[in-house]
């Protein structure tokens, strides 16, 4: 993760299927919670935070995606194929990242902002209450 700057990589069944997400978050928490076990025991398994798994297909819009992101207030969605293998991942950095350099739009030019700003706003929420949560219980 580190060499390639990826922040989530999927997990993948023997058919390409994805099973999981984990992220670099996910594997920092689970050394610090886990810590009873040695780094070299703990397993992908341990270190995932949730089998939830929430995913797009490719020939969905990328308005589809940011309702996605929103509804389950992920940052990242694996992208599958009609048979539901890996094709790849999607982020709410990339489709940022892509409509600013290819001056593409994002969905509906009326709702541009809107999908995009609700989307990353669902995330900061999401952080915000886990934040919320741990200074809860540090109290």
């Amino acid at each position: 993760m580190k060499d390639s700057n990826h922040g989530v990589l999927p997990v993948v069944d023997k058919d390409n299927k994805v099973i999981g997400m984990v992220t670099d978050r996910d594997i920092c928490l689970s050394l610090a919670t886990k810590s009873a076990k040695p780094i070299a025991e703990l397993s992908i398994k341990d270190a995932i935070s949730s089998l939830n798994i929430h995913s797009v297909k490719a020939e969905d819009t990328i308005t589809h995606a940011l309702q996605e992101m929103r509804k389950n207030k992920v940052g990242r969605l694996p992208v599958t194929d009609k048979e539901g293998k890996l094709s790849g991942i999607l982020s709410v950095n990339k489709i940022l990242s892509n409509s600013i350099t290819k001056k593409e739009d994002i969905g509906h030019i009326t709702s541009n902002e809107e999908n995009l700003a609700r989307t990353i706003s669902a995330l900061y929420e999401r952080n915000n209450s886990t934040a919320a949560k741990k200074e809860s219980i540090e109290l």
